[in-house]
C-alpha cells in the first residue's frame, strides 16, 4: 500500500500540473487533502461492431511458377538463359527436328502415291462395270477390294501427317506465360527425352501472399476482405482472393492467399516472409480502450466510475482487438464509465476527479 500510495502522489502530481483546466487553488486544496481524489481521465464502454484483427505470417509467392519440359524426344538447339524475360507464347527451349520433318515429308509423298493408286483402282472398276460380259466377278470383287485397301492406306497416312505435324509443333517450346527464367536445367546439344525438366519459369509481376491462419478463426475469415501486407518499412494493401478450408493436421492451421498490387513488383520479389493482419468479420461486442485494461496478479480488470465518482473494479476477460480498442466480457453495459489515464493507481471505493473524458 505504501508503493501504491507513493503512485497514487506521484499521478497527482503529473497529470495535475498538465491539466491547465484545474485552478491552482483546486490543486492545492486536493494535495492537502489526507486521502486526496485521484485525477483520472475516462470513456465509456460501447456496444459496436468490431473487426478484430489476426497477426499471421505469410510468404510471398508468384501466382505462376512452372517447370518447362520436354514434348519429346529429340536433341536440343536451344534453351533460355537465367534472367531472360520471356513474353508468354515466345521460345524458351528449341530442339532439332530435321529428321522428324523429313519424315512428315516423306508421309506426305506416300499419301500422294496412295491417292493415284486409288484413282487408278477406280478407274479399274468402271471399266469393268461396262465390261461386265467379257469378265467375272471374280476379278471385279479383286478390284474393288484393292480400291477399299488404298483408300484406307490413305487415311492410315493422313493421321501420321497430322502426328507428324503435332510434334513439329514441340520443337519449340514456348512460355505458358510471361516471366523470368530462373534455372536451366539443360542446354543446346543436348538430347533429352520427353518429360524431362528444360528450365524453371516464374511470373514475377504477379505476386501474391500465402498466410497460415488457426483453424478456429475460419468461420469468419472471407474472400474480399483487405489486409495490410507488412515488409520491414513497406506496406501493401491487398485482398483476401481465396480462403482454403483445410487445414494441415500437423500445425492446425489454413491457408488465406492474398492478391499483392501490380506496382509490388518493384518493391518486393517472390520468397521473403511478411507479416499479415487478417481482418475477421465483424461482431457486435462491448468494446473498451486498450489502456484502460488493468492487469493484476488475479487477473484483467477495468475500473469503473460510479455516479459518485467513486472507482470499482471489474474482473474482464479481454477477447479480441482492434487498432486501440479491445472487446471485454464481463459485468459491464454500455455506457459505462471506465478510467482509462490513471486506472493503475486507484483501488476500489477511492474517489477520482475526472480531468476530461464523457
Amino acid at each position: 500500500m505504501k508503493f501504491r500510495s507513493v503512485i497514487r502522489r506521484l499521478l497527482i502530481v503529473t497529470i495535475s500540473s498538465s491539466c491547465l483546466a484545474f485552478t491552482a487553488g483546486s490543486t492545492w486544496a486536493q494535495a492537502a487533502d489526507t486521502d486526496p481524489a485521484i485525477p483520472i481521465t475516462v470513456s465509456e464502454v460501447l456496444s459496436e461492431n468490431l473487426t478484430p484483427g489476426v497477426p499471421a505470417a505469410g510468404t510471398v509467392y508468384s501466382r505462376n511458377a512452372a517447370q518447362i519440359t520436354a514434348g519429346m524426344i529429340a536433341r536440343l538447339e536451344w534453351v533460355a538463359e537465367p534472367g531472360d524475360y520471356i513474353e508468354a507464347g515466345l521460345p524458351v527451349a528449341i530442339f532439332d527436328c530435321e529428321l522428324l520433318g523429313l519424315q512428315r515429308d516423306e508421309q506426305i509423298v506416300q499419301a500422294e502415291r496412295e491417292r493415284v493408286r486409288f484413282n487408278s483402282l477406280e478407274r479399274d472398276i468402271a471399266r469393268i462395270e461396262k465390261a461386265r460380259m467379257s469378265t467375272s466377278e471374280m476379278q471385279l470383287e479383286r478390284v474393288k477390294t484393292d480400291r477399299d485397301l488404298a483408300h484406307g492406306e490413305m487415311k492410315v497416312i493422313a493421321v501420321r501427317i497430322r502426328q507428324h505435324e503435332a510434334q513439329l509443333k514441340r520443337c519449340v517450346e514456348v512460355a505458358p506465360f510471361s516471366g523470368v527464367v530462373t534455372e536451366q536445367l539443360r542446354r543446346g546439344g543436348e538430347d533429352v527425352a520427353r518429360g524431362d525438366v528444360l528450365a524453371t519459369m516464374t511470373d514475377t509481376r504477379n505476386l501474391e501472399v500465402r498466410a497460415s491462419v488457426p483453424i478456429r478463426h475460419l468461420p469468419r475469415m472471407r474472400s474480399g476482405a483487405v489486409a495490410d501486407v507488412r515488409l520491414q518499412e513497406i506496406h501493401f494493401a491487398g485482398p483476401i482472393r481465396t480462403v482454403v478450408p483445410t487445414a494441415n493436421a500437423i500445425s492446425q492451421t489454413f491457408e488465406v492467399r492474398i492478391d499483392l498490387p501490380e506496382n509490388a513488383s518493384g518493391y518486393v520479389a517472390a520468397g521473403p516472409l511478411v507479416s499479415v493482419p487478417l481482418p475477421l468479420t465483424a461482431h457486435s461486442a462491448l468494446t473498451v480502450p486498450r489502456d484502460s485494461i488493468v492487469l493484476r496478479t488475479a487477473g484483467a480488470f477495468v475500473m469503473r466510475i460510479d455516479s459518485e465518482n467513486k472507482a470499482q473494479s471489474v474482473a474482464v476477460e479481454v477477447a479480441e482487438a482492434s487498432g486501440e480498442k479491445v472487446s471485454v466480457r464481463g459485468a459491464l453495459r454500455s455506457g459505462d464509465r471506465i478510467a482509462v489515464r490513471g486506472a493503475e493507481a486507484l483501488d476500489d471505493g477511492e474517489r477520482v476527479v475526472i480531468l476530461s473524458g464523457p
